[in-house]
């Protein structure tokens, strides 16, 4: 069996993939706020099957659009395929978690991610994580944990929290997967596989969920939050390929700031002194590990580390 390689990262690219993640990040709270709102009427089984109508049905009009429509039978390359098989994972663990546990407590253990896969970028990607950019992933962490404020009861419930558990390690587990995707796949075609692969698990639930005739109100707000969903995804696959992901990862925190925005915005929920400083901490956290790397890249290399940082020509 040919063994996974992949291209060496880049400044421009890591900087890129940065920049994809706030904006993967803005778009799917965009997508959960609207999600919130069309979920206390009908059952999140049916409102994932409607939403992944749309979001599939988008994904093949843009992909006609840009003229990859022909790439589409690429759907199926193995790398994609687990992905998308992930990507479901993770949706039924947190989904299953999330009805025995606090919402703060299951939003703090799977924002864990970062720290798992700037763990797992050691020994599978050969990513040189030093001690400083260590403590700066570790200070986002606490910092997020001013914002959300577990109260811990969710803890107590073992099985609950061991389905949280497995989810970040699936969800860790899709980007290292997308780290690994052929570049000649378009973004587009690994974005419909996710697509897909959601919309169905959503569909799997309505029989043992119940179907509830959803209002047009229901299926206006579900196509606008597929349309953020789908280029939240589309930033989210961008965000990891061809990138440092122990750099890149950390700022999947930036997601507790747009929370917290739109808990202000839509809900008038303003934070608390705590939830300030957290945000503080957070943006403080991927600010020092964005200097860590410019430092790093601005530094005299050797030989050795150019051969590694320049792709193969």
């Amino acid at each position: 069996m040919t063994p996974l390689t992949l291209a060496a990262s880049t400044p421009d690219a890591n900087r890129r993939g940065i920049v994809a993640m706030l904006g993967a990040m803005a778009f799917f709270v965009t997508n959960d706020t609207l999600v919130k709102i069309v979920a206390a009427d009908l059952p999140s089984g049916q409102l994932i099957a409607i939403r992944g109508v749309f979001a599939t049905t988008l994904v093949v009009i843009w992909l006609f659009a840009a003229g990859h429509l022909r790439a589409i039978g690429r759907i199926l390359s193995p790398l994609v395929l687990g992905r998308a098989i992930s990507e479901a994972t993770v949706a039924f663990l947190f989904i299953t978690a999330l009805k025995s546990m606090p919402i703060g407590d299951i939003t703090a253990i799977s924002l864990i991610t970062p720290l798992v896969i700037t763990a797992l970028s050691v020994p599978l990607l050969a990513e040189k994580v030093g001690w400083r950019r260590g403590l700066a992933v570790v200070a986002g962490f606490i910092g997020m944990l001013f914002v959300v404020k577990p109260t811990g009861a969710g803890f107590t419930a073992g099985f609950a929290t061991a389905l949280a558990l497995a989810s970040v390690l699936f969800c860790a587990l899709r980007d290292l997967i997308t780290r690994f995707i052929d570049p000649t796949i378009p973004t587009l075609v690994i974005t419909l596989s996710t697509c897909l692969a959601v919309g169905l698990f959503g569909a799997a639930a309505v029989p043992f969920q119940g179907w509830v005739s959803p209002s047009w109100q229901h299926i206006g707000l579900l196509a606008a939050a597929s349309v953020v969903l789908v280029i939240g995804n589309f930033c989210m696959i961008q965000a990891f390929r061809g990138v440092e992901v122990s750099l890149v990862s950390p700022f999947r925190y930036s997601v507790m700031i747009w929370a917290l925005i739109s808990g202000i915005a839509v809900f008038g929920d303003w934070p608390d002194w705590a939830s300030w400083a957290g945000m503080a901490i957070i943006i403080a956290s991927g600010l020092y590990t964005l200097h860590r790397e410019t430092t790093r890249l601005s530094r005299p290399i050797s030989a050795a580390e150019a051969t590694v940082r320049t792709p193969p020509s």
